[in-house]
């Protein structure tokens, strides 16, 4: 049995529609590009180093002291990870900073990653604010120094440098994705309104062609 059906119609009001089409897709870039401007917010990721490692005993040579905290340092950056430490931030920057952020918000923002063989640990932010990121980095650091080193006296940790604002690393606005998703969606959409269009009106076309042949 032969099928009735074509893709014929599909090429045909696309090519006699694709003026409309590309008007379309053109508005549709423009309203993308509008909503990216008042939708999207770019973030600040700020960082800084800080250095861990324990004060050498008198019967330990530095080398065998600076291999121990070498091999330590997975177990710092868990520390200095630990929800306990991201309570403290959280309830310091809000009385200090003013700022308000969740343990669990922290959680999600925060990084800690270890530099191979050495005892230095990069703590990084990403917020809405350059200001913010900075302030939490500190504040990590800070947490971390006064909770542990109460517990071990031998224990130094020394913040390289202080987090700064103009460090701020700031994310690229995805001007290209929402331009192109905006064009896509008015493109297609004047796409399916113009087929609709063109079987309505064979449609209609066929109709009278069958009353006029009864008549």
């Amino acid at each position: 049995m032969n099928s009735k059906f074509s893709f014929l119609p599909f090429f045909k009001v696309l090519w006699y529609r694709l003026v409309w089409i590309i008007v379309f897709a053109l508005i549709g870039s423009g309203v993308g590009y509008y909503v990216m401007r008042k939708t999207y917010t770019p973030t600040y990721m700020v960082a800084s180093s800080v250095d861990v490692h324990h004060k050498t005993k008198s019967n330990e040579s530095n080398l065998d002291q600076l291999n121990t905290d070498v091999n330590r340092l997975g177990v710092v950056q868990s520390e200095m990870s630990d929800p306990g430490i991201y309570a403290s931030v959280s309830s310091s920057i809000k009385d200090k900073n003013n700022i308000s952020i969740s343990v669990k918000a922290l959680q999600n923002k925060v990084s800690v990653v270890t530099k191979p063989t050495s005892t230095i640990l990069s703590v990084s932010a990403t917020t809405d604010s350059a200001k913010k990121s900075s302030v939490i980095v500190d504040s990590v650091i800070s947490s971390y120094k006064t909770k542990y080193t109460k517990k071990d006296k031998k224990l130094v940790v020394n913040q390289l440098s202080k987090a700064r604002p103009s460090t701020a690393i700031v994310s690229k606005t995805p001007y290209a994705q929402y331009i192109k998703n905006g064009a896509l969606i008015g493109g297609v959409l004047a796409y399916l309104v113009c087929l609709f269009l063109y079987y309505k009106q064979r449609k209609n076309s066929s109709r009278k062609r069958q009353q006029k042949a009864k008549n």
